[in-house]
């Protein structure tokens, strides 16, 4: 009898990156692998990069140095580097991280099983036909799922080298996603989380329009699911029929992330954006009148070159207006490859990080003061942890996304991991809140 390979993987990246590793995953169970969490037990160790950022690369390099390190220390005898590294940063992946095996490109993902059993030899791996089960391999807890929709980018941000690493904007299609979602229903997901490189212009390759808002139409009448939430939206691209199907669905919510970027003039002209602060400001207007309570979340890049201190004022003013519910800020990072990398006037690394600490100090009085409002409100969560010990169940409102938003925190042992409860806010922690179940 075959002896079975055993792979760990090492996921690192956005939710989009997380979907890639979930299907690297499960096509290793369907032929037979066994996948373990520890890289230290398995034969072969797959690291999934981020290339997005200099951080996210320093962080890939040394998980590849670590997993390479194990080749001499454990009984690891493959490495294999897949992800967004792979596709635009090979030279560098091949000085800085020596020992890698193999180099996995998006193209190869389907043949993963292969390309692992040929680099460690002995038996071929064996053939399935179509009567064997595909299984479906899930990367996060039960209750939540991402619902990739699309795959590359089409626009040409000054700042981005995602489109040169993804390629071009492709859509899955439609009956696909709605059946992928059917599926996670059905093992129990009740939250879906929707994302792409630009969600809102899903379907314009396949069917020649805007097909997002007849999507999320379809998704919301699928039964079992609780929440679906909106990753990544284009601001240009978020059109009236969007924001009815965000403002009205059943399962649905009104909330949105959508990456502004900046908001002063000169600075989004320079970075490509396609359009002003009045289309941000008009954005912005159109999603608060649409439902009462609607929500936005967003991101935004200080520092970019050319930026002055009064365009950063004018960002800080815009968010000063706009009051988003959630927003991460990054400084901006000089991408070889990039537009913006050979832009003039690029900002000292001292500036940037004065500039980011005033950002969030201003966002963090506005999230301080929204958190302050709601002690005394019911509200809706889901159950991320359960209560362990001293420490209270770790819960989400239907504002905040999973792993990077606030939490509700419940000292109540009766609280169970992937239940949605209704708990009424008793204090403000900072950005988290805490309560007792209603």
């Amino acid at each position: 009898m075959k002896t079975r390979r055993i792979v760990s993987l090492v996921s690192l990246g956005c939710p989009k990156n997380l979907v890639d590793s979930e299907g690297l995953v499960g096509t290793l169970l369907s032929n037979d692998f066994r996948v373990v969490a520890n890289p230290k037990e398995s034969d072969v160790v797959i690291v999934n990069t981020c290339g997005f950022l200099d951080a996210s690369r320093k962080e890939s390099l040394d998980a590849i140095r670590g997993a390479v390190a194990l080749k001499s220390a454990t009984g690891v005898k493959r490495v294999l580097v897949a992800g967004c590294m792979v596709g635009n940063y090979r030279e560098l992946l091949e000085k800085e991280a020596p020992g890698v095996d193999a180099l996995v490109g998006f193209g190869d993902y389907h043949r993963i099983d292969r390309i692992v059993e040929d680099l460690v030899g002995g038996h071929a791996a064996p053939e399935f036909g179509a009567e064997r089960r595909r299984v479906d391999a899930a990367l996060t807890p039960r209750h939540y799922a991402y619902l990739k929709i699309s795959e590359g980018c089409d626009h040409t941000c000054a700042f981005c080298v995602i489109p040169s690493i993804r390629g071009a904007m492709r859509s899955f299609p439609t009956e696909d996603l709605v059946e992928r979602a059917r599926t996670l229903a059905g093992r129990g997901v009740r939250e879906l989380n929707v994302v792409a490189q630009d969600s809102t212009v899903y379907g314009s390759d396949l069917y020649g329009e805007l097909r997002l808002p007849q999507l999320l139409r379809r998704l919301d009448e699928v039964e079992g699911l609780d929440w679906i939430r909106l990753l990544y939206a284009y601001p240009t691209e978020v059109t009236d029929g969007l924001i009815d199907v965000l403002s009205s669905g059943k399962r649905v919510l009104p909330w949105l992330d959508v990456p502004i970027q900046h908001a002063a003039d000169n600075v989004l002209a320079r970075m490509k954006r396609g359009h002003g602060r009045a289309v941000l400001e008009k954005l912005v207007e159109r999603l608060r009148r649409a439902h009462p309570r609607f929500a936005i979340r967003t991101t935004v890049i200080v520092g970019f070159p050319g930026e002055t201190e009064a365009d950063f004022e004018t960002l800080l003013q815009f968010l000063a207006w706009a009051k988003f519910d959630r927003l991460g800020a990054f400084r901006y990072s000089r991408e070889q490859g990039s537009a913006a990398a050979d832009l003039d006037g690029q900002v000292p690394e001292e500036v940037k990080d004065e500039r980011w600490h005033r950002l969030m100090a201003l966002q963090q009085r506005l999230a301080f003061d929204a958190a302050t409002a709601r002690v005394g409100s019911t509200i809706d969560v889901l159950v991320d942890a359960a209560k362990e010990g001293p420490r209270p169940a770790r819960c989400r409102s239907w504002l905040d996304a999973p792993e990077i938003d606030a939490n509700v925190l419940v000292d109540d042992d009766t609280l169970k991991a992937g239940e949605k409860a209704t708990i009424r806010v008793t204090e403000a922690r900072g950005y988290d809140l805490a309560g007792t179940r209603a």
